[in-house]
């Protein structure tokens, strides 16, 4: 990272029954809330090992600003997000930080283990040889991080958020606008009770990053895992 780049981690405080919340079936509100957290701070690591540039860290809800104010979150200036919904919240980073004279700003979320340093790099790799957006695309058709060179207010404005069509809708307009654009590797988003079999296929075949937090609560709560898996299937099958 230069020292006029600037990186954004979306956050919300890992409170019970507020986060990942199509993982309630499997993990509960509690389970949610405790593997969110190993997320978040594998990811916030990750990130706060960067060398130069600026760290945000904008959060959700308000009254949850103080789970931010130790390590890993401690090398993030911390400010609240602001919008009625993500396109909002995330171009009210992004103008901020531009505003504090950013020249190429990037924007990641705490789903995807995979987002590494490394990666993040070469997001800003990709701005400072000329891209004027950078965009890291999820298999659900979403995006684990994005990129730009200047605010963009006509981006994200109208996006049927968590469908599988907001990556394209938002390549669309970038070429509607004349700008260019880098793809980065295609990764898994962490959303559903589902995609933790996944997760752990993925992290038995891949070191990096480490993930350190997220591997030791997959080993400590593999049991309760499948002790609710079962009851939810059991369920089903009594309905039927």
């Amino acid at each position: 990272m230069r020292r006029d780049d600037a990186l954004i981690l979306m956050a919300k405080a890992p409170l019970p029954g507020q986060v990942k919340t199509r993982m309630f079936p499997v993990l509960g509100p509690r389970g949610a809330s405790a593997f969110y957290s190993c997320l978040l701070a594998d990811v916030a690591g990750e990130a706060a090992g960067l060398g130069g540039g600026r760290r945000y860290l904008f959060y959700l809800p308000p009254a949850g600003r103080s789970h931010f104010l130790s390590d890993p979150f401690s090398r993030f200036q911390l400010r609240e997000q602001a919008g009625s919904d993500l396109g909002e919240r995330m171009a009210g980073a992004m103008h901020g930080a531009f505003s504090d004279g950013a020249r190429s700003v990037v924007v990641i979320g705490a789903d995807c283990p995979a987002l590494s340093a490394r990666r993040i790099r070469s997001a800003f790799r990709e701005l400072s040889d000329g891209a004027d957006a950078v965009f890291g695309p999820a298999v659900d058709g979403g995006f684990y991080l994005v990129g730009l060179n200047t605010a963009v207010p006509s981006l994200f404005p109208g996006i049927e958020w968590s469908t599988r069509a907001v990556l394209q809708t938002i390549l669309s307009r970038c070429r509607r606008a004349g700008m260019t654009y880098a793809l980065l590797p295609v990764e898994a988003d962490v959303d559903t009770g589902e995609d933790l079999g996944a997760l752990r296929v993925w992290l038995r075949s891949h070191a990096h990053p480490r993930c350190a937090r997220t591997r030791k609560w997959l080993r400590s709560a593999t049991a309760q895992i499948t002790c609710r898996a079962a009851r939810t299937s059991s369920g089903r099958r009594r309905e039927e």
